[in-house]
């Protein structure tokens, strides 16, 4: 019999909104034990996930599997980056943007199946300011979603549109200097998104046409709009159109430096502060994941 790979499960016991699971019950029952020899690690506390998976690695361990939202899969990463260690996901989060990319089961029986005849792949992932994203990262109306998201009490779609209708009441679109592709683009814009994947999550399509694998990022600029034509732009997204609207510009490039008045961004769904210039670049190949 073939050597057993080891895996680490690390799960983020307060992801999301869905109903509570028992891990070790469903690992116990459904991983292939004849491929896998496994351990669990609960996370306590912010950046914990970074800790474990860098050990993880060091360890050498052959797979670590983030069970939680995009910001859980984002810490795990972390700790993979330029390692042979690949990343395995069972989805638990509110939005779940990175794992509905891949097309992951949200039931994490399924999720795990998929483990269970890993087909692993090298993706690329994004810096922002050297903090990694995976699938999206930017500046303006949906940091500020972001930040007030973090804070409200309650996750799900629901406190999502909530949020996202109540800010967009007090939002100002502001003024920026981006330099990309040997352009200098000046500009008031509602959002700045720069996307590795194609979605904020929750089938919300920022750039459509991305590729998380293609060497690039999709840089979009969504321009100001009145409400009217803000819930088209809101319709577009989660009918995978945005990138038609006339509101919407959209450029691949591998590298952004963004001159700009804000103080916060969002990376991966996750509030983040900032200074007034932010520089995002992309690593290509430099994680693997299983898919």
């Amino acid at each position: 019999m073939a050597e057993r790979k080891k895996i680490l499960f690390i799960v983020n016991p307060i992801s999301g909104v869905k109903k509570k699971i028992s891990i070790d019950d469903l690992v116990k029952t459904h991983l292939d034990h004849n491929q896998y020899v496994y351990k669990i690690h609960f996370t306590t506390s912010r950046g914990d996930a970074i800790v474990q998976s860098k050990k993880a690695v060091a360890d050498n361990y052959d797979v670590v599997v983030a069970v939680g939202g995009d910001g859980t899969i984002n810490e795990v990463a972390q700790g993979l980056i330029n390692s042979n260690v690949a990343l395995g996901v069972i989805p638990r989060g509110s939005g779940n943007g990175f794992a509905n990319y891949f097309k992951i089961p949200h039931d994490p029986i399924k999720a795990i199946e998929v483990i269970n005849r890993p087909n692993s792949s090298l993706i690329d992932t994004g810096t922002f300011n050297d903090k990694l994203f995976l699938s999206v990262a930017g500046l303006g109306f949906d940091a500020r979603v972001s930040a007030a998201f973090d804070v409200f009490g309650r996750r799900g779609l629901l406190s999502y549109i909530y949020i996202s209708a109540r800010e967009y009441f007090r939002f100002q679109a502001k003024s920026y200097s981006i330099e990309l592709n040997d352009l200098t683009i000046k500009t008031r814009a509602f959002l700045l998104t720069a996307a590795n994947s194609s979605q904020f999550g929750n089938n919300a399509f920022i750039a459509p046409n991305a590729k998380i694998d293609d060497g690039l990022l999709d840089f979009v600029i969504i321009k100001p709009a009145n409400i009217f034509n803000a819930l088209i732009i809101s319709i577009r997204m989660f009918n995978g159109t945005l990138h038609k609207s006339k509101y919407c510009e959209i450029y691949k490039t591998d590298k952004i430096k963004i001159t700009h008045e804000d103080n916060v961004a969002q990376i991966d769904g996750e509030p983040v502060t900032i200074p007034s210039q932010t520089t995002i670049s992309l690593k290509s190949k430099s994680l693997w994941m299983i898919s």
